[in-house]
């Protein structure tokens, strides 16, 4: 705007200054919300998002529209060269009513090796070697067929026939922790596995167990095999979210 005399001193604009309405989205710069720092994790429940309610803008809390009854991922390892074990020592608390472990093509330094679930309740500074129970009945590809059980075992059993460690034989296997941080009830434990033994066939192992020293919360997982290092694999540990 052209002006008489001496150009007048700026002055900062403030919102008095704005009309309801009148910044448009043509006059929002392209790094207005890419230029803040990003959050790099799923939302706390009182995190709030904008939304436009019939044109109304409004905030709402992300309790409101996360997902319910989904796996939400807590941590991963994959291993890629030979470890002894694998743990999760951070993530299993009282945030979730249930876990899940997923272990997929997991590959053994050692042919015929059991794999190995051991629970911790100091957060993995020591893991049980006693009092735990199991029963599970597995299969393999040649219809043969077995059962095997322990009221008072070393650790929890998660294979029928022990592994193979040819180069195409791997183990997988889905584990479920019921109410870890709970102190009311032994902790229950339900698994699925399906991997090659030995003798290069393909088996399927399924079992419950526990542990039943004292229902003190469980806070750490250590997975192992019975002899030899695991080579291979990928071990990720999933919240369940349900009401």
């Amino acid at each position: 705007m052209p002006y008489i005399g001496q150009q007048p001193a700026p002055k900062v604009v403030t919102s008095s200054d704005l009309a309801d309405d009148v910044v448009t989205a043509d006059k929002i710069g392209d790094t207005a919300i890419s230029g803040f720092t990003a959050l790099g994790a799923e939302p706390a429940d009182t995190d709030e998002l904008l939304v436009s309610d019939a044109g109304t803008l409004k905030r709402m809390d992300y309790s409101y529209i996360k997902g319910g009854g989904g796996l939400v991922l807590i941590s991963s390892t994959n291993v890629t060269s030979g470890v002894s074990d694998v743990q999760f020592t951070s993530g299993i608390d009282s945030t979730y009513n249930v876990y899940k472990i997923i272990i997929s093509n997991s590959h053994g330094a050692t042919d015929n090796a059991d794999m190995e679930l051991l629970i911790s309740t100091d957060g993995g500074s020591s893991y049980a070697s006693s009092d735990y129970t199991f029963v599970f009945d597995s299969q393999d590809g040649a219809s043969n067929t077995g059962d095997e059980n322990s009221e008072s075992s070393s650790r929890i059993l998660l294979t029928g026939d022990n592994v193979g460690a040819a180069g195409n034989e791997s183990y997988s296997a889905e584990i479920i922790l019921y109410n870890p941080a709970s102190t009311v009830f032994y902790k229950k434990f339900e698994y699925r596995s399906t991997y090659f033994e030995k003798n290069n066939l393909i088996c399927e192992c399924r079992g419950v167990a526990s542990y039943k020293a004292n229902t003190s919360a469980i806070n750490a997982i250590k997975l192992k095999f019975s002899s030899g290092n695991i080579d291979l694999g990928r071990f990720s540990l999933y919240g369940i979210a349900h009401s």
